[in-house]
């Protein structure tokens, strides 16, 4: 960041700090969703996917930790704020992201993938198993045919929905974990 972020208001270094966060935040979930993608070809890379997506979040404490103890002691309701505006970047990031892989990318992948899938012998009974009385097999196939037959439109607001959920409900965590605690205003015992 520059000098002019140093001397602007809390309200604007929040608002500055939080989109270049997230947009580091952003690379990791767009990275998970994307090696998740290619987990359907190769399970190994899914693995990492997951573990994208999963270290977004020491990250983002770590980055608003070092804002707290560099730039600016943050109270707990800059924190949430701050986090949740830096998980809404990434979330933003990543719905643009998730767009352009179904639009572009795709192909029917994800589809043929889940379809080749449910037809295996275990996996049948797997569902058979959760689903007791039930046509499990109808019933992932008729979900299957409603995603195919969304438009890449539709879903991508889904998508959006379901990552703003996401940046939500990270947010209150982070905050937690990265605010500055005030110091207790008691003397400690002994030294009266």
């Amino acid at each position: 960041m520059n000098d002019s972020t140093q001397n602007a208001t809390e309200g604007q270094q929040t608002k500055a700090y939080a989109a270049w966060y997230g947009l580091w935040i952003g690379v990791c979930w767009v990275l998970s969703f994307g090696l998740s993608m290619w987990g359907l070809k190769e399970p190994f890379a899914g693995n990492f996917g997951l573990l994208a997506g999963v270290g977004s979040v020491p990250l983002a404490i770590w980055l608003l930790r070092g804002f707290n103890e560099m730039i600016s002691p943050l109270s707990l309701r800059r924190a949430w704020h701050m986090a949740w505006l830096m998980f809404l970047y990434a979330a933003l990031l990543t719905t643009a992201a998730q767009y352009i892989y179904f639009a572009y990318m795709d192909n029917g992948l994800l589809v043929r993938t889940y379809t080749e899938m449910i037809k295996q012998p275990e996996i049948q009974d797997l569902m058979a198993q959760l689903m007791p009385g039930q046509d499990a097999n109808r019933l992932f196939e008729d979900a299957i045919t409603l995603f195919s037959t969304t438009p890449v439109s539709q879903l991508t607001l889904q998508f959006l929905f379901w990552n703003v959920i996401l940046a939500t409900v990270l947010s209150i965590p982070t905050a937690f974990l990265s605010y500055k605690k005030k110091p207790s205003s008691q003397t400690p015992k002994g030294k009266e």
